[in-house]
Parts: C-alpha cells; sequence; structure tokens
C-alpha cells in the first residue's frame, strides 16, 4: 500500500556523471558519482557515509556540458554492498532556475529511452 506510493514531486532518471561536492562546514572536496537524477534532486554514490540532514554543495556538468552548481540535503542514506559506496537520496535546497529546468530538459529527453 504506503510503499507503491510515489513520494518524489519531480520524475528522475539514472544517470552514470561524476560530481564533486563539500559537506557544509567541512571545507574537504570530496567525489563520487550521480546515478540518478531529477529537478528536485539526485542520488550520489561515493565512499564516504553522510548522515541525514547533512548540507551539502554540489558540482557536476551535464552530458552536454552545461556546469550545474545547487545546494542539497541528505534525506537517505544506505551502504550499497555491490558496488560498495554509500548511496544517498540528496533533494536540492537551492539551485538556479534555468539549472533545474536545463535538468528537467535533460530527464525528459532520457526518460521515455529504456
Amino acid at each position: 500500500m504506503a510503499d507503491s506510493v510515489q513520494r518524489r514531486q519531480y520524475v528522475r532518471t539514472a544517470v552514470s556523471l561524476p560530481v564533486s561536492f563539500t559537506v557544509e562546514g567541512d571545507g574537504a572536496r570530496l567525489t563520487g558519482d550521480v546515478v540518478d537524477l531529477g529537478e528536485g534532486g539526485m542520488r550520489l554514490a561515493c565512499g564516504k557515509h553522510l548522515a541525514a540532514r547533512t548540507g551539502l554543495r554540489l558540482s557536476f556538468a551535464l552530458p552536454d556540458g552545461r556546469q550545474i552548481g545547487a545546494r542539497g540535503r541528505v534525506v537517505l542514506s544506505y551502504y550499497a554492498a555491490g558496488d560498495q559506496k554509500y548511496h544517498h537520496g540528496v533533494a536540492f535546497t537551492s539551485i538556479d532556475p534555468e539549472d533545474q529546468a536545463a535538468i528537467g530538459r535533460f530527464v525528459s529527453a532520457h526518460a521515455g529511452r529504456a
């Protein structure tokens, strides 16, 4: 019942994009991969555990080369034994509307592909 309810406001699509990020309050630059992406957020895979509600500053490029900068907050975190990385559901908390629209166009163009 409740498990079948879509909680996301935006559709996401599977991707494989490098991302660099910093944890708010810590200046260390970390790297990982965006493994799914939508206008409202992403799933970030990396080697570091991040607790729920951790604030992030994110930087990545869409396949067309457009650079995206955003702030986000970790809403879900788990360890994926298959790829030996932590996966973090990240909701965007601050993103330029034009960047968000570019992500939306990218997702729309790729959502129909299977």
